[in-house]
Formats: structure tokens, sequence, C-alpha cells
């Protein structure tokens, strides 16, 4: 059934870029003199999506993409590095794109809706016609007392592809037995849901590895996460009783954080050896310098995902609030699709398409053991909103070569991905 869904989405998709390709030479004409510009903010997998999609339209556009890394270090598999499965080199990609594509490597600072250009460090600017952001997540600055996303003495949280693994592993080397380590997990919304509890199990899989006991406490601010009966039970079978979940309704919310101790809600204090506080999320930085965004989230048009109350710029992955769909890599990909085709229709002039959305999340509980769940959506019938139209998931009781059957699968999409965005 999987399977069967993803077909029809890919084909829908393949026929809708067919039928663009048949109207792009009456479109050459129109456009001969002045291609309009199209400039991508971001390279991670929502940016890279558009740009992998937008580069089948350079007759059509001049094309730009901008960011401040050369190398691109992605979120999908981080953990992994965390966990020994991989090297942080398997993540890390040095962008090949298009010879047609201009890319720009510049810290972008502020973004002009009005005169319509991006504003870099001194006195660089660059115009645009069409602006896609996709910058990624920012974070909240008042959160856990006493605790500071931006303070290095705290265990990076290692959220996004600019924190330091290498250090976060070190940290992690110099735990002795009978270590305790506390997480702590946000609230939705934030990005890739599961991965808090990945994290946890790739912990324990590097502490595994050290041959030392160990002791994982994970302190939520939900009362339940996705997938949950599947980590507790893999958590179970691989490491006993190393990692226990607590959650919101018996303490799990942090309410203050100091050297090696927290205090939960109940006034409760927890000592560890290695606190790793997840911080709470919101829109990437850029945006709200910018003031595109008056909340948390980038409310967008969902059937173009341009941005509300700004005519040419659209934002697209995890800094966009896309109703029911997760903050995930797949979903961002997704979601370019959708981005690129409607903007090519109204380049051309052409109706919009109604968009049908896919995600899937793979998770890992130890080396070759992976499961998943995957979800479709649509817009309602007001097309203001997207929304679910249902997911399957792994089975519980998954035996061991179906683990190992999906994490085959894992690895094979991030390889296909990482290849056709990355070069």
């Amino acid at each position: 059934m999987i399977k069967k869904k993803r077909f029809f989405i890919n084909s829908v998709f393949k026929l809708s870029l067919f039928l663009l390709f048949n109207q792009i030479s009456t479109a050459k004409k129109l456009y001969a003199k002045t291609k309009p510009k199209v400039v991508v903010l971001g390279a991670g997998f929502g940016g890279a999506s558009c740009i992998s999609y937008l580069s089948n339209f350079t007759d059509l556009i001049d094309l730009v993409v901008v960011d401040k890394n050369k190398w691109i270090k992605t979120c999908p598999f981080s953990n992994l590095v965390i966990g020994n499965l991989i090297d942080e080199s398997n993540i890390t990609f040095k962008p090949k794109f298009n010879k047609n594509i201009k890319f720009v490597v510049s810290e972008f600072k502020f973004i002009d809706a009005e005169r319509k250009k991006i504003l870099f460090d001194g006195k660089s600017s660059l115009d645009y016609d069409f602006l896609i952001m996709s910058p990624g997540i920012g974070y909240k600055k008042k959160q856990i007392e006493g605790y500071s996303v931006d303070d290095d003495k705290n265990i990076p949280h290692c959220w996004d592809g600019e924190n330091k693994i290498t250090n976060f592993k070190k940290r992690l080397d110099s735990l002795e037995n009978n270590c305790k380590v506390i997480i702590s997990a946000p609230d939705y919304p934030y990005r890739c849901p599961p991965a808090p509890y990945e994290r946890a199990s790739m912990i324990a899989n590097f502490l595994t590895g050290k041959n030392i006991k160990f002791k994982i406490l994970i302190f939520d601010s939900k009362n339940s996460f996705t997938k949950k009966n599947i980590f507790l039970k893999e958590w179970k079978e691989i490491y006993g009783n190393s990692i226990e979940w607590v959650s919101k309704k018996k303490g799990g919310q942090i309410s203050r954080f100091e050297k090696k101790k927290v205090f939960n809600s109940n006034g409760e204090k927890i000592e560890g050896d290695f606190i790793h506080i997840i911080p709470e999320q919101k829109a990437g930085k850029i945006i709200f310098d910018s003031k595109l965004c008056s909340s948390n989230w980038c409310k967008i048009n969902p059937q173009t995902f341009q941005l509300s109350n700004f005519k040419d710029i659209y934002a697209v992955g995890d800094s966009v609030d896309a109703g029911d769909m997760p903050k995930s890599a797949f979903s961002a990909e997704s979601q370019a699709k959708i981005l690129s085709l409607n903007l090519i229709n109204r380049i051309l002039q052409k109706g919009y398409l109604n968009p049908v959305f896919l995600n899937t999340c793979y998770s890992f509980s130890s080396n070759d053991r992976a499961f998943s769940i995957t979800s479709w959506y649509k817009l309602n019938t007001t097309k203001d909103k997207i929304v679910s139209l249902g997911s399957s998931q792994s089975s519980e009781d998954g035996l061991n070569n179906e683990r190992i059957r999906e994490s085959k699968e894992a690895f094979g999409w991030y390889e296909s991905i990482t290849k056709t965005l990355y070069g």
C-alpha cells in the first residue's frame, strides 16, 4: 500500500513536469530578453530540492542559490554519526549544482521585501524577482531558566548542521562507568518529531560501544511522542533498563538548568553527568530579522507556499506552518516539488496544481535496526490548510529481518536523495 501511494504521487509529479516542459517553448519567446530571477536562500534539503526541480527550467528562469556554507552538513543521519554508525564525512557534501545555476557562498543578513533585495555582510546585495526561503530553524531565547542555546559551556544541542558533532561526541566519550545522561525533549512543533528518541538510542549505542554501564533519562515536555511504543520496545530489548522516558504529567518538563543538574516542574532536583537540552524552536533567524513573520512559524498559502502578505516571497521546509505535516527532510522535499511546479505555473500564467504530499520518517534504535512511519497529506476543502490523509507505521513487534530491511531502505533513501540534491 505504501509503495502504491508513493508511486501515484510520483507519477502525478512526473506528468505535471512533462506538461510544463511542453509549454516552455512559448515561454522562451515571452521571456527572451528578461528572464525572471529566482533566488533560493538555503541549500539544505528544502532549498536544494527546489533547485533540483527548478533546474529543469533554466531556459525560462535565471536561478541562483545562496548559502553561507560551501559544504553542506545534513541534519538527517546526524544522529547516526553520534551513535558511531557512520562517520561525519558521510553527511557532509560539497554541492555540484547544474552549470546553469549560480551558487553564491555568503551569509545573508536582511531581506528587503519592498525593494526585492537580499543584503549580505558589508555593502553587497542581490536582486530577485522571486525569492524562495529555506533557512531551516531558529531557537527561542527564553526557554529553561539558566539555559542558553548560545552558551558554549553547555553541551551543544547539535540540532542543525552547524553545531559541532565532534565536540558532542568528545563529551560523551569522557563519560565513565555508571554515568547518568539527562535529555530534555521540547514540546511540539520542532524539527523531526522522533529525533530526540532516536538520539537517545544513538547515545545508548555509543556508550554500549564503550562497554560501560549507563542510565539515560528522557525528560519530556509532552505526554506522548511519535513511534512511542516501538521505541519503548526497542529500548527494552536492546538496552534493558538503561533508557527511561518520563512524561510531562509525571514530572518530565524541565524548568531550570544548573551545571550537572536540572529541576523539573515538580521542583525535584535531578543530577546528571551529561545534560543534553534540546531547545525549543521557531522559524529561521533571517525571517525574523527581516520582519517577514509575526508568529513562531511562517504563514504560507499551502497551495503555492507563498508567504502570507508578501507577493513574491516563498518559504519551504522547517520554517513554515505546514498544517498537519511534520518538520522533516522528506516533508521539505515533498513541499519543494509543489512550490517549484506552481511557481513555474505562475510564471507561465497557468492554473495551479492541487497538491498531494508525502512524508516518510525513518528512525534507528541501534546498528541495522530501523523503523518508519509514512503519511499522506492534501489540502482541505477551503485550500487553506494541509491535512492528513492517514499514515502507516512499522509493526511494533517487528522481527529482526524487518528492522534490518528498513535500515537498508533508510540508507537507500538517504543515498538517493543526497546524490540527487548535491551530486
